[in-house]
């Protein structure tokens, strides 16, 4: 073959799979480009001059340089991606190729100053670093003290951006650079961000994570198809940009960001790869396969290509790809031939670099640049590929995650109160996340932190490594719940023995969310303890498993309404589901799933007001059959009218509209459909037609979407549907079963209302309205998702048809939202979405999948409006949404899917009961996995709803902690709080937390955050003062100094201000940009924190941390 061909070849072999992205054919994704030049290997022998290239004469090769002016400027940024876990689990990664990066790197970087290298994932990192001696410690010191080693991100892990709950990315971010700040001191705290393999980009990465963090920069690899090929056009110029994410805080939040070009597809590496086997750089005339020539030519015409995508002479080029540098050798050897060679040529200028430096001379010339708000979801990489599928992937770990990171701040709160230290909790976690602090809340954190990796809560991890994920956190969980138990016997002065129902039990039978909970169902009489981590009093719903009906309820000593009701058949039921009966004899599986069985027969249901940032005391006691004196008890049994009122034949009573209703709504039902008919508030009287049903699409195996709405000429494509990736193979959503009228069971009583529906035995709801609460339950549970659909024809025949299942759930109003609907960004700011459009710095979209490309994360809520009302839905655990018709929001449940979307993963997404990847597998005998979770459904005038909605989503994101005991317990002060006062109801206790302690010179830190953005409530987006004194103003929490810090409370606000620069930003569409910036009114000046007062105003959506000492 001719030798451009070869090299094309060549330089694919050894190419490290980057998620399997079949878009990119090689390290860079595209092929090298023909000679430009004679190559000297290639002409005949005779004919040959001297060559063009040799080695300098004592073969060391100058690798000195910088930035030159005139030139094209080549800013070599030699890295490794890291994930801390995808198809082996973290530690896996870790010993068997992380380890062999870092220290490699060390000694190659030490040997030549000019070399550089930037590092991310914190998590490894501190692997590493416990296990070096001082020796080495002290030569890693002297690479970052001298800028060779950089830290960019710097979190726990590069965390993914579409699932985390803004808490979860601030802590992971924190717990990393707090490392960071512990090894080497402020020197080391990154500067920017690199965001190379996420699957998509929010708003709230940019501007909080980002800007608020000091950060100067964020860069990532993944980019939409449609808008990386417009950006990179020579007229337009555009991958590079200003970001300006938040509508709340301005220009003050902006951040330079850009995509990585790689060899013109984008993706985090470059053209040339050298890690490993890879083909190397050879300049030694005297041997075969010179070809230093080709490798300078080739350097060169990429640089000049890509020079026409670029504002200015200066490009990045990202040297590395997944687990590169395990033997650094490879890369530095040949980067510092290529460094010598392409400066002797001169045609352009390289030398090594790092993504501070690269940006330090963007700042340099007097450039304007594009400013954008618009975030980066969802992004496809074909027509057909949409990487939306993965917002709901694998839902029961995205649920873990954020109900263990609300566990551990109400266990960091506590902890500081109680001051219990580690060694009085004496319950270590056998498998400790490495140290940062030495709380007991330590490991927790660094659990947590590495699940919320761009592979992990993600769903996008092997079934292997999801279940490790899960288990590290289980087992740290362990000992924050030994931590919490300890700190209530100490701050309520009792010695009962706490337990809890957190689901970290085996099988289920500790877990509330499918009513088992052994103190509860085991004891006659219990008592139980609810802390409560919100800042402000906050009124909680309750439901406990019980045996028998009548109990008597005690709040802080005093009587409260509640009422029992019998556990459905649906319920009892979930914890069977655990049963794993591989090799298992009939018997035996009989008695395993006896074991399993809840004992409990029904559910005690009440409300409590808990203090702010405190505790309250409920004590239950079985009692006689009859109504106690001091609690008002109701006993509630289905409701069985005649038989015509539930008959499905011709003698239904038409008309016949059961409802339930609380102070605040109605909602009406129809029993002839057995669905939802009417939602009304009854506080503003706005009313709306409702219809809630459960379906699923049909996951594509590849082939040609069937849609009218489909462009011409883009239907056809071999994607399927997957872990990352959603594709349904039409638009249609089929009825969760054979198609029936769904059933229908209504229960009242004085605590809550409730309407239980079951379209068939794997997708049921319960809609409740609780007493005094402002919004509707909709609890649904789903699964086990059948692999085989019988109740349509066979496909082929005599075979089952075995088809993947998407599970939507359906909200269909009469709203006229006119193709708009809006969904939060990481639980900040909502963001505006339009049906089949993005927003206005977006090129126009052709859109090839209808439905796919209309979903996007839903991390809290989502909603719509017409001019008058609006609806909005909150979710508990972050799921894909969309609007697909006017007045409609839907919401991606669940899925199980039977085919891999060749992403890299290589297995399906087809989880279990038992924690395999697929029934019948070796020793996987089980039911697949079944989930349980809630809506809120907020409906209200504009202004009303936008209030209700962040109150009710603080509270089903942040719910009271739950502790337990058998008895009657009876502290001295069955209630307390610790704050002196509540916080404004617009200002959010975010962080409270000693594990930086020793790293601050003994400071705690705290955190507050405005809950509302601008333009959601007249009354409550706005700034709001926060008197520190007025809050924290009890014994042994009396501020007695406090240092405003940035976000991760590494070093001074005031620092990070004074680094700022003032970008020149434009706008390029001729004002539809910056229309979208003026829509609402921003805060862009901070205000100053009062350092003699300790006050501070709070603009809406910000951030402020401090470190602070007690007294």
């Amino acid at each position: 073959m001719g030798t451009a061909t070869l090299l094309c070849a060549v330089l694919s072999l050894g190419a490290k799979e980057n998620h399997g992205n079949a878009f990119w054919e090689n390290p860079a994704g595209m092929k090298a480009s023909e000679p430009s030049i004679p190559l000297w290997a290639d002409t005949p022998i005779k004919e040959r001059g001297p060559p063009p290239y040799v080695p300098p004469g004592d073969w060391v090769y100058n690798t000195k340089g910088g930035p030159v002016e005139g030139k094209i400027n080549v800013h070599l940024v030699p890295h490794s991606h890291d994930d801390v876990g995808w198809k082996m689990t973290v530690d896996q990664y870790f010993y068997e190729e992380v380890y062999y990066i870092l220290d490699t790197l060390v000694m190659r970087l030490t040997e030549n100053p000019d070399r550089k290298f930037i590092y991310v994932e914190t998590a490894f990192f501190a692997r590493w670093w416990n296990q070096q001696p001082a020796s080495k410690k002290n030569m890693t010191k002297a690479l970052v003290d001298n800028g060779q080693l950089e830290f960019v991100n710097g979190g726990w892990c590069m965390h993914d951006e579409a699932s985390p709950y803004y808490v979860e990315m601030i802590d992971q971010t924190t717990r990393g650079h707090q490392f960071l700040k512990k090894a080497f001191g402020s020197k080391a705290i990154p500067k920017g961000t690199w965001s190379i393999d996420p699957f998509g980009h929010s708003n709230t990465n940019a501007w909080l994570i980002g800007a608020e963090s000091g950060m100067e920069y964020e860069f990532w690899g993944r980019m939409d198809f449609q808008d990386f090929n417009v950006r990179k056009n020579e007229s337009v110029k555009g991958l590079e940009y200003i970001w300006q994410g938040s509508q709340s805080l301005g220009e003050s939040a902006q951040i330079f960001a850009g995509q990585i070009f790689g060899a013109g597809k984008g993706n985090y590496g470059t053209w040339f790869g050298f890690d490993g086997s890879s083909p190397q750089v050879q300049d030694d005339p005297s041997r075969h396969d010179y070809n230093i020539d080709k490798y300078v030519d080739q350097f060169v015409q990429h640089a000049h290509t890509q020079s026409m995508s670029y504002r200015t002479s200066h490009q990045m080029w990202a040297c590395g790809s997944d687990f590169n540098y395990q033997n650094a050798d490879h890369w530095y050897h040949n980067l510092d031939k290529l460094i010598h060679y392409i400066n002797q040529n001169g045609s352009v200028n390289a030398f090594y670099s790092t993504p501070t430096l690269y940006v330090n001379e963007k700042r340099k010339p007097q450039v304007s640049w594009e400013v954008r708000q618009d975030d980066v979801f969802p992004l496809a990489d074909a027509d057909h590929h949409y990487w939306s599928g993965y917002f709901t992937s694998r839902p029961a770990l995205k649920k873990q995650v954020h109900v263990a990171s609300n566990f551990l701040n109400a266990a960091r709160q506590l902890e500081v109160i109680s001051n219990v230290t580690a060694k009085q909790v004496n319950t270590p976690t056998v498998r400790p996340s490495p140290l940062v602090g030495h709380s007991w809340t330590d490991s927790l954190e660094g659990t947590v932190g590495v699940a919320t990796h761009h592979d992990g809560m993600s769903g996008t991890e092997k079934q292997d490594v999801a279940n490790d994920y899960e288990l590290r956190i289980s087992e740290s969980h362990g000992e924050v719940e030994a931590g919490v138990a300890r700190s209530l016997q100490k701050i309520m002065g009792v010695s009962a023995k706490f337990e809890h129902c957190n689901c970290n039990s085996i099988g289920g039978t500790n877990c509330l969310n499918i009513s088992m909970c052994a103190v509860t169902t085991e004891s006659s009489s219990f008592t139980m303890v609810a802390w409560n981590p919100l800042g402000r009093q906050s009124t909680q719903t309750i439901s406990l498993p019980v045996v028998l009906s009548s109990w008597d309820v005690m709040v802080n000593n005093v009587p409260v309404d509640s009422q029992t009701t019998e556990l459905d058949s649906r319920t009892l039921s979930l914890p069977e589901l655990y049963l794993n009966s591989y090799a298992m004899t009939p018997q035996q599986a009989a008695a395993a799933k006896a074991a399993l069985t809840n004992k409990a027969t029904h559910a005690l249901s009440f409300s409590i007001t808990l203090p702010a940032m405190g505790y309250s005391t409920i004590t239950a006691k079985r009692s006689l059959p009859t109504r106690s004196a001091h609690s008002v008890v109701s006993v509630v049994v289905e409701d069985k009218p005649s038989a015509s009122h539930y008959a499905r034949s011709t003698n239904v009573r038409r008309g016949e509209m059961p409802s339930i209703r609380n102070a605040a709504y109605e909602l009406v039902f129809n029993y002839s459909t057995g669905t939802t008919v009417s939602l009304k508030n009854l506080v503003s009287g706005a009313k709306t037609p409702l219809v809630v049903a459960v379906g699923w699409y049909n996951s594509s195996v590849g082939g040609c979407t069937n849609d009218p709405t489909t462009a011409p000429g883009h239907n056809c494509d071999d994607q399927k549907s997957g872990a990352y990736i959603f594709r349904p193979n039409s638009s249609n959503v089929f009825y969760p079963g054979p198609k029936k009228v769904p059933t229908l069971r209504v229960v009242k009583g004085p605590a809550v209302q409730e309407i239980y529906q079951e379209f068939s035995s794997w997708a049921t709801c319960v809609y409740r309205l609780w007493a005094g609460k402002s919004h509707v339950e909709v609890e649904w549970t789903v699964g086990p998702i059948p692999q085989d659909t019988p109740w349509f024809p066979s496909v082929v025949p005599n075979k089952p048809n075995h088809w993947g299942k998407e599970v939507i759930m359906r909200y269909s109003t009469g709203l006229k939202s006119d193709g708009v609907f809006y969904t939060d960004s990481n639980g900040r700011e909502m963001v505006k979405r339009m049906y089949n459009k993005r927003g206005p710095s977006y090129p126009p979209l052709v859109v090839s999948e209808p439905v796919a490309g209309n979903y996007y994360p839903v991390n809290a809520m989502m909603s719509l409006q017409d001019s008058a009302s609006e609806l909005a839905i909150l979710t508990d655990v972050t799921q894909a949404g969309a609007s697909l018709k006017d007045g409609e929001l839907e919401l991606m449940v669940h899925r199980r899917i039977l085919d891999d979307d060749a992403r890299g993963v290589q297995e399906p997404l087809n989880e279990t009961m038992c924690g395999c990847n697929d029934v019948k597998a070796g020793g996987c005998w089980c039911e697949g996995l079944t989930m349980r979770g809630k809506h809120l459904l907020v409906f209200d005038t504009i202004q009303r709803a936008n209030v209700e909605r962040r109150q009710a989503m603080e509270e089903l994101s942040f719910p009271a902690t739950l502790a337990f005991s058998r008895g009657l317990v009876m502290p001295a002060k069955p209630t307390d709080s610790f704050l002196a006062a509540s916080l404004p109801k617009e200002i959010k206790l975010l962080t409270l937390t000693n594990n930086y302690a020793d790293i601050n010179e003994g400071k705690l830190l705290l955190r507050v955050s405005h809950l509302y953005s601008v333009g959601e409530s007249h009354a409550s987006s706005v700034p709001v003062e926060v008197d520190f004194t007025r809050i924290f103003g009890k014994a042994g929490l009396i501020i007695a100094s406090m240092e405003e810090t940035q976000l991760t409370g590494t070093y001074s606000l005031s620092e990070m201000e004074k680094k700022k620069h003032k970008w020149m930003p434009y706008d390029p569409t001729g004002g539809k940009v910056i229309r979208q910036l003026s829509e609402h009114r921003a805060y862009s000046e901070r205000f100053p924190f009062n350092e003699q007062s300790f006050t501070v105003v709070v603009r809406p959506m910000e951030v402020r941390t401090y470190l602070v000492t007690f007294k």
